[in-house]
């Protein structure tokens, strides 16, 4: 007869003898594999009352958080704002230095002409040019003038030492004037 224990399809290699180490090994197995009660009760989850899940409140977003926001926002406007603002003055300033350059040719060639025009032999030119010619000697005439060069002026009721001495200042600044003029 077959032996129960044996399992099928395995072979034997002849020896009928029964290892005596093969049967503590297999009762360990089998002992391994059955869980004790106590260990079984523990093992089995306890019925628990469902719980209806409570309703979160919706997050709220934080005032804080909204400020925040827009100042960031309102700082980024003024930076694009700032960037836009020097990239047009940049375009101004490349602009004005090429009116400048073109200003600076524009005056050398009007000083060349302005210093051309008191060039004797050019104004004599303009001069023939224009109809003029120098005067002869019957259209010269000659003023004398071998008189005196001062003039006194009078006036009636000449008054006190003050008054004269208030239009000698006068006259004194009027001639510092006519002098640097």
């Amino acid at each position: 007869m077959a032996d129960p224990r044996r399992r099928p399809g395995t072979m034997t290699n002849g020896n009928l003898a029964y290892d005596l180490d093969a049967l503590v090994r297999e009762r360990n197995l089998e002992e391994a594999g059955k869980v004790h009660e106590h260990e079984r009760e523990a093992r089995q989850p306890r019925p628990q009352q469902r719980r209806q899940p409570v309703a979160q409140p919706r997050p709220r977003t934080s005032p804080v958080l909204v400020g925040g926001i827009v100042i960031l926002a309102a700082m980024v406007m003024a930076l694009i704002m700032g960037y836009v603002q020097l990239t047009t003055i940049s375009g101004n300033v490349a602009q004005m230095k090429s009116e400048l350059a073109e200003l600076n040719d524009e005056h050398v060639s009007l000083l060349t002409k302005y210093e051309q025009t008191f060039d004797l032999a050019t104004v004599k030119e303009t001069a023939e040019a224009a109809g003029m010619s120098k005067p002869t000697s019957a259209q010269i005439e000659y003023v004398d003038l071998s008189g005196s060069d001062v003039a006194v002026v009078h006036q009636a009721g000449a008054g006190g030492l003050l008054s004269g001495l208030g239009q000698s200042l006068e006259e004194g600044f009027e001639a510092l004037v006519e002098y640097f003029r």
